[in-house]
């Protein structure tokens, strides 16, 4: 398919701002009071979405937020009472781009900012933070695909090919999506001494919201981008920062796709986004909803790790809750890229962390339901590699 046009939209803030995840509820109500004006005019949007049963309400006068907001999420009955609200209001007076959460309200407030990566992760982690106290679910920032009737989670830091290998799945004869950054995992209540059943992970998005340089080694992504939602794509050689001689691409070695008359580049700037229909893609017989956990794959990226390590509960738990990982570009704040920082659990989305909950649950998942927890290190095997390395753990269960 092509197209004369494409939809994107360019952010002022074009990554996260700096954000208070633990604000007092007096300080919230008045910074919420400063961003009332900005939320009085006729251009607000009420929308509520559905996240695997906890209803969030947004409240924008970005017209960006609401659309992308409501194309990502389930949408909830009209009159569903939210469980959680957020308010992403710009032109506040006074206030530089910044994001606030308070635990006691179970509300965050985005000023000045129209990036959706923060706005889509912070309702994330609200929703998380309910089901994890109140429905005994572990919330794991990862991809998840079926191959075979087989489950796989992916849980890795941003920029080490996570979303890359559930489309290795997912484009293979067997395989298909579920979801590329978010599971929800409910544990029954009592757990059982002998479990009997699969652990489900289930995804609470429509849409996958995507770094649009993924396009750069699946270039039949483009047609599917092009007809997709997108965010800050670089739609001028101009301002681009990657060219190579009068008509080359550092990052391809190849020929400028403005030189050869495209109108956009999707892997122009690290941190582009584009929001796809997981349907949209390969159609809807390739789309789940849950999975059967099978299978754990841990990743990382350096030049020294071996290319795969069986590991044991006690190192999976070690591992994800230290969270270490190099910034990748597009994966944080410029000065920080090739820095080493830490993550815990992989999951910066969590708004009221509990490490110990964290742990129980994933020790519950390797012992108790003995899912096998496999580290690859994308950074010494090729995508194909590391792929048949996945389906060769699955296919051995």
């Amino acid at each position: 398919m092509t197209t004369e046009t494409l939809n994107t939209y360019s952010t002022k803030s074009r990554a996260r701002v700096n954000g208070d995840k633990k604000t007092p509820a007096s300080e919230f109500q008045r910074l919420l009071v400063m961003a009332r004006p900005a939320l009085s005019g006729p251009g607000v949007r009420s929308l509520k979405a559905n996240l695997n049963g906890i209803i969030i309400e947004l409240e924008t006068n970005s017209p960006h937020q609401a659309e992308f907001w409501a194309n990502n999420w389930t949408q909830a009955d009209a009159g569903a009472a939210p469980r959680a609200r957020i308010y992403s209001a710009i032109g506040v007076e006074g206030l530089e781009p910044s994001a606030y959460y308070c635990p006691e309200l179970r509300t965050a407030l985005f000023v000045n900012t129209e990036y959706y990566g923060q706005c889509k992760s912070w309702a994330l982690g609200i929703a998380a933070a309910i089901l994890e106290r109140e429905s005994n679910t572990l919330s794991i920032h990862g991809a998840t695909a079926l191959y075979r009737g087989k489950g796989v989670v992916i849980v890795a830091p941003t920029g080490t090919g996570k979303t890359t290998q559930s489309f290795q799945m997912f484009t293979s004869e067997y395989g298909k999506i579920c979801g590329d950054d978010w599971a929800y995992v409910r544990f029954p209540n009592p757990v059982p001494d002998i479990p009997s059943t699969p652990l489900i992970a289930r995804q609470p998005e429509k849409a996958l919201y995507m770094r649009s340089e993924s396009q750069k080694e699946q270039e039949w992504l483009r047609a599917v981008f092009d007809r997709s939602l997108s965010e800050n794509i670089t739609t001028s050689k101009e301002d681009c920062e990657l060219t190579e001689g009068a008509a080359g691409c550092s990052v391809t070695h190849r020929r400028c796709v403005f030189n050869d008359g495209k109108g956009w580049c999707y892997y122009a700037f690290g941190n582009s986004r584009v929001l796809v229909r997981r349907e949209g893609i390969l159609g809807p017989d390739k789309v789940v909803d849950e999975v059967p956990i099978n299978l754990v794959v841990l990743l990382r990226r350096d030049d020294h790790s071996p290319a795969e390590v069986r590991l044991t509960p006690d190192d999976a738990i070690s591992i994800l809750q230290r969270g270490e990982y190099m910034v990748l570009p597009g994966a944080g704040p410029k000065e920080k890229w090739g820095s080493t920082s830490y993550e815990p659990w992989y999951n910066p989305y969590l708004l009221e962390p509990d490490s110990e909950r964290q742990a129980h649950y994933f020790r519950l998942m390797f012992e108790k339901w003995k899912i096998p927890c496999i580290i690859l290190n994308t950074g010494v095997e090729g995508i194909d590699a590391s792929h048949e390395r996945i389906v060769a753990a699955l296919e051995g269960r």
